[in-house]
């Protein structure tokens, strides 16, 4: 059994040495050898019969071709893995270059935008060029312009002046000879029995009087020729008849305003206890016309002033003095405007007339009563000021409307802010005007 065993042995081996011989393994023993050894031992040992392996030859050619199959087929599998490789190398290849097209058509595409972008600035800075430039020419044009009308205007200002000048020194003179000649009369008057004026209530000859010493925002009108008047026997008599009406009508030019005048009425009637309340409303008379009375509840036991009051609705205006009576709000009410206006208005609605006995003429203010009231209104607010200061005032009346207390005060007020804030810097509160301040 010996020898047989190593002959299948043999054979085996030598099977796997070729399988080994094709898969490039490394072999047990050289092939020849083993085949030969294990034919001897077969032959010798007379068990098997050499002569059936006479086709050995046979085998080898089935193992050779067997061997060329697998060497086929391992050709096949490497071009296969060849063919698989190129593909690789193609499709790689082919995303480089799918890569390479995208990226030169973004470039492509980030250029474009960027000359567009840069014909676009291009654009824009020649636009603002010839705007800039455009805005120049026109600005030397309107610059031209203004210099010829400013030109035009100083020359026709110049003229003006000249001619106010002329007139005012005329009416000035004329002035000054009037006030002599009231001063004359006063001082006959009052050297014999004293200044009388009749009470606009009784029709009574009383006593001028004085203004109380509560009417503070009163005192600066107190020297002035006629107005001043007004404004004692308005007050006195108030204060004599206080059931009566205490309404106030302030007569003034053509062309500005007396609305200072009745709030200056406003405040002293408050400080002497005549109203209530210090409530002050302010309405034009166009406005007033539309306006539901409503609106003046809340202003009860105050003083309403009318503005332009020539204007308004006399229906509107009874409605308003019976809004105001005792019973109902209890507010004064002064009326402001234009003397010939108002004058026409009580012509024509005579049923209202006994509802505003007090009437106060500022009117006649002339350039010498304006520098009285300005030194008034400056010792009110509790400053000093020196002749330059008022000079300067005077001044300036030139070129407002004649008696125009509202705008006179106003550029007062002016020169005080403009005395505080330089104080305020200076560290100083001695409320001196100077001539800088105005």
């Amino acid at each position: 059994m010996k020898p047989f065993k190593n002959a299948y042995d043999a054979i085996k081996r030598l099977l796997e040495n070729i399988k080994r011989s094709l898969s490039g393994e490394p072999k047990d023993k050289p092939a020849g050898k083993v085949v030969d050894e294990g034919l001897e031992e077969l032959g010798n040992s007379g068990m098997v019969d050499t002569a059936q392996f006479d086709d050995v030859d046979e085998i080898f050619e089935k193992v050779e071709a067997e061997k060329t199959d697998s060497a086929k087929k391992k050709q096949s599998d490497k071009a296969k893995a060849e063919r698989a490789k190129v593909d690789r190398a193609a499709a790689e290849a082919k995303e480089i270059k799918d890569k390479a097209a995208k990226d030169k058509a973004e470039k492509q595409a980030r250029e474009e935008a960027e000359a567009k972008a840069q014909k676009a600035r291009a654009e824009e800075a020649a636009a603002r060029k010839k705007a800039a430039k455009e805005r120049a020419e026109t600005e030397k044009r309107v610059a031209a312009e203004m210099a010829r009308e400013q030109a035009e205007a100083q020359k026709k200002y110049e003229e003006e002046g000249r001619r106010r000048a002329e007139r005012a020194a005329k009416r000035e003179a004329e002035e000054r000879k009037a006030e002599q000649r009231a001063a004359s009369r006063q001082m006959e008057t009052e050297s014999s029995s004293g200044k009388t004026v009749v009470d606009p209530v009784t029709g009574e000859t009383v006593p001028l009087g004085t203004l109380p010493v509560e009417a503070t925002f009163l005192k600066k009108y107190e020297k002035l020729s006629t107005t001043g008047d007004d404004v004692i026997v308005a007050i006195n008599s108030i204060l004599r008849h206080p059931d009566m009406p205490k309404n106030i009508v302030v007569l003034g030019r053509n062309g500005f305003g007396t609305v200072k005048v009745g709030e200056d009425f406003a405040r002293s009637f408050y400080a002497m206890g005549i109203v209530k309340s210090d409530k002050i409303a302010k309405v034009k008379a166009k406005s007033l016309n539309k306006m539901g009375l409503e609106k003046l509840t809340g202003l009860k036991g105050g003083c309403l002033i009318i503005e332009n009051a020539g204007l308004v609705n006399p229906a509107k205006l009874v409605e308003v003095i019976k809004n105001s009576s005792p019973d109902e709000n209890d507010y004064v009410v002064i009326l402001t405007g234009e003397i010939d206006s108002l004058a026409a208005f009580f012509e024509d609605n005579k049923e209202i007339v006994d509802y505003f006995i007090y009437l106060i003429d500022i009117h006649k203010i002339r350039e010498r009563g304006m520098v009285t009231l300005a030194k008034g209104y400056v010792k009110e607010k509790g400053y000093t000021a020196d002749k330059p200061v008022y000079d300067k005032f005077k001044g300036a009346l030139s070129s407002m409307e004649v008696g125009n207390i509202d705008r006179f005060i106003e550029m007062i007020d002016a020169a005080i802010a403009k005395c505080d804030s330089r104080e305020k810097l200076e560290g100083t509160e001695k409320k001196e005007i100077h001539t800088g301040d105005c």
